[in-house]
């Protein structure tokens, strides 16, 4: 069997320890002494991981968000409590080529987070508008059967939680339970966390988290269709 070309080899282990230190020390004067191996180890290999990812969800159709946007290492501290300057993670979204700025927030999205201790892949909405999900429920209301398939199918992966904060009050939707969990949504995504390990580092790494995603394509071409 041929041997797939520029399939992404993996980070190199020293990252974690780069993201490790940088959490520890996250100052202008380590940053500026370690700036090469920012490039090296975090910067350079997240970018060529970003591009491939793009690259491969772009087989599955038009509607596919095939642009990317990556974290930027300096954080916007002017008006945050926190004033570390630099992230101690790195993220790619994967958005719809259409959108500006920081509009994709409010747009479901695929994504791919670093930390020192874990990585995620999930898909959601980092900001998901009211007008958002009122149309994400009228949907549910008019499809009721497709998203209950949809949502028997994410339940089935133990792996990958639901995630987003909850309205207080219920809603008077007469919904199957697993429905109504989603339904009552105030925010909305799912995401799969690992604890740092050996996949980081070796070339099945960009396959996985395309394997991951496609499973979570359904709900992504739901909420892709949801009018607002």
């Amino acid at each position: 069997m041929k041997q797939q070309e520029n399939l992404f080899p993996g980070f190199d282990p020293q990252m974690i320890d780069f993201l490790w230190e940088l959490k520890m020390n996250n100052h202008k004067e380590w940053m500026e002494q370690n700036r090469e191996r920012y490039r090296t180890v975090l910067k350079e290999p997240f970018d060529a991981l970003a591009l491939r990812l793009s690259q491969g969800v772009r087989q599955w159709g038009e509607d596919m968000p095939t642009e990317f946007g990556i974290s930027r290492i300096n954080r916007d501290i002017r008006f945050s409590k926190d004033k570390s300057p630099y992230r101690p993670r790195r993220w790619v979204v994967l958005k719809e080529s259409t959108v500006e700025g920081t509009a994709w927030k409010t747009m479901p999205v695929f994504y791919f987070e670093i930390t020192s201790t874990e990585y995620d892949i999930g898909m959601g909405l980092y900001d998901a508008s009211p007008a958002f999900m009122r149309a994400f429920r009228a949907k549910i209301d008019a499809n009721v059967q497709e998203f209950l398939r949809i949502a028997e199918t994410l339940e089935k992966e133990k792996n990958i939680r639901v995630d987003g904060e909850d309205y207080r009050r219920p809603f008077p939707a007469d919904h199957p339970p697993l429905v109504q969990r989603w339904y009552r949504k105030k925010t909305m995504g799912i995401t799969e966390s690992h604890p740092i390990d050996a996949l980081l580092f070796g070339d099945k790494l960009e396959g996985y988290i395309l394997k991951q995603w496609k499973k979570m394509l359904p709900l992504y071409r739901f909420c892709r269709s949801c009018v607002y």
